[in-house]
């Protein structure tokens, strides 16, 4: 039978020891085969989703459209905000980095936030499917296509833009 952890421990475990082991984890992937290491962190970028869905970004029950967009607007860093922009069946949203202690804008993976390791161009996929999935569960309607046209990692924007197509 396990003993019970002390909260002094617990807490050194999640602010070093996950971190560092995490962090170990990531680099060696680095080594790995480019499909096993692309596979693995498009893994992790579909947990990070279902994470920030489940309670970041995701609509809420009984939410308006109206209400969703406002709640996305005044989201506060590192989640948000967020601005959505419309035409027909094309949602462009831009994420509002947050900013850096060197003045650039930061990637809003989780893992970047907390140094655990720098931009990986897997997350900006895998905030474009993000986009795409917040769209899709706000309007009830499948996505067709779901694209990174900016971000600070892979064009030097100064804010992650996802651009989401709904089929028709």
């Amino acid at each position: 039978m396990a003993l019970p952890i002390s909260e002094e421990v617990k807490t050194l475990m999640y602010s070093t020891w996950l971190p560092a082991l995490m962090s170990t984890v990531l680099e060696t992937t680095k080594w790995f085969p480019a499909e096993h290491r692309d596979r693995l962190l498009q893994r992790m970028c579909r947990t990070c989703e279902d994470m920030a869905m489940g309670g970041a970004v995701g609509i809420r029950p009984g939410m308006t459209w109206e209400e969703y967009l406002r709640f996305l607007q005044e989201l506060p860093a590192p989640m948000g905000p967020w601005t959505v922009k419309r035409t027909d069946d094309v949602y462009d949203l831009e994420y509002g980095c947050s900013i850096g202690e060197d003045g650039k804008p930061r990637c809003h993976c989780p893992l970047v936030q907390l140094g655990i390791t720098e931009p990986l161009p897997q997350c900006c996929d895998g905030g474009a499917s993000l986009a795409g999935r917040m769209m899709e569960a706000a309007t009830g309607r499948p996505v067709a296509e779901a694209e990174v046209v900016g971000s600070p990692l892979r064009n030097g924007a100064s804010v992650c833009h996802y651009r989401v197509h709904l089929k028709q």
